[in-house]
């Protein structure tokens, strides 16, 4: 997935970097004014490419879960987990949120709903986010690189391993304090070995990635149009202030003392 991931994101980066210059072209010929055309390319355009640009890694991850639900494996994997998983108050289900959660949370999180219990899932909901996932990763390798130096790569090889003991703990306090009276139950059909079906993988992975670029792709979007506003205009509305004298530099100051 990273070799592969790395290439298709390059790939979908530059194309969506291609679409903005041709969207500001023509905006510019058009003779729309400058904000509406920093609000399409920076704003809009921005907030799809961020969107889109999970999206290669994510058909690929899915692809391999799916073949392995297809194969009859994942079902063995999750009901031998299931006792190890129970001691902390979960259930065997709770794998699958678990790995699909290393590629990116948001469909780690949607997919918390195949679990029928209220608190484990709760619980898995709270806990899937401390899997370090693709978009973690640069954040991961800036702060490793700045603080660690030559040992960058031992640590953050490491905060995989952290992340998993953050998780365990996490789980343990939440089964001891909130989620108390919580019965772990796990009933699940082994199914038989057998060849992946190609039309259930294909028709699998569609509704997963189109559920991501629904529900997260209208979230990130919204987002990503508010932080260019914020970091666009002032608090007079003025626009094209400088960035020291913008909505989010000003915000960002009077909380940067936390």
């Amino acid at each position: 997935v990273g070799v592969i991931g790395s290439y298709t994101v390059d790939f979908v980066g530059g194309l969506m970097e291609s679409v903005g210059e041709f969207a500001g072209t023509y905006l510019e010929d058009f003779g729309t004014s400058e904000w509406v055309n920093s609000l399409v390319v920076d704003g809009i355009i921005a907030g799809v490419g961020a969107v889109l640009g999970f999206v290669p890694q994510l058909i690929i991850l899915f692809i391999l879960i799916s073949i392995l639900e297809t194969t009859g494996y994942m079902s063995r994997i999750a009901l031998l987990l299931d006792k190890l998983f129970r001691k902390i108050g979960l259930s065997g289900k709770s794998l699958i949120p678990f790995i699909v959660g290393s590629g990116c949370s948001v469909p780690g999180i949607m997919g918390t709903r195949i679990i029928e219990n209220q608190d484990e899932r709760e619980m898995t909901t709270i806990l899937t986010p401390f899997i370090p996932c693709s978009a973690k990763l640069p954040i991961i390798a800036l702060f490793a690189g700045y603080f660690f130096g030559e040992n960058s790569g031992f640590v953050s090889a490491s905060l995989y391993f952290f992340a998993i003991l953050v998780i365990i703990i996490s789980a343990l306090i939440m089964k001891k304090f909130i989620y108390k009276n919580t019965s772990s139950t796990y009933i699940s059909e082994l199914p038989e070995y057998k060849l992946p079906s190609v039309k259930y993988v294909a028709k699998d992975v569609w509704d997963k990635i189109t559920a991501f670029i629904k529900r997260a792709g209208s979230v990130i979007l919204i987002c990503s149009i508010i932080i260019w506003t914020l970091s666009s205009f002032s608090f007079k509305f003025e626009y094209g202030v400088d960035i020291e004298e913008s909505m989010l530099a000003q915000i960002g100051n009077t909380i940067s003392w936390i």
